[in-house]
């Protein structure tokens, strides 16, 4: 038997609505449900706006097409910054490698020093 099932979230006081389901439980022997989330309630008319669509009451927000230019010269830039950026962390990598390699060396020749 299916039914659906109001829940209000203590913190906010926002209502949400469920779909349940109920079946028995063979292990249990006890009758369960199980829920499934169909929408949150709207407080002013109480009917159940569904799951997906709380964004399409929300006005879009349009681009300003003077905007445009300075924006794709913006990206280039930062992309130009990423480049480089990139370049400089590969460099220090090669560094950090050539560093830990060579103090590898420098510990294994103080240990046969201190083994002598």
């Amino acid at each position: 038997m299916s039914s659906i099932v109001f829940q209000t979230d203590k913190k906010t006081g926002t209502k949400y609505a469920y779909e349940s389901v109920s079946y028995w439980d063979k292990e249990k022997k006890q009758p369960r449900s199980k829920r499934k989330y169909i929408g949150r309630v709207d407080p002013e008319t109480g009917e159940i706006i569904p799951k997906g669509n709380r964004t399409s009451n929300t006005p879009q927000k349009q681009c300003d097409p003077s905007v445009l230019p300075d924006l794709r010269e913006e990206l280039c830039s930062k992309e130009k910054e990423i480049a480089d950026l990139k370049r400089e962390l590969s460099a220090l990598s090669q560094k950090y490698e050539r560093a830990v390699h060579t103090l590898s060396k420098i510990e294994r020749l103080a240990k046969e020093k201190l083994e002598e």
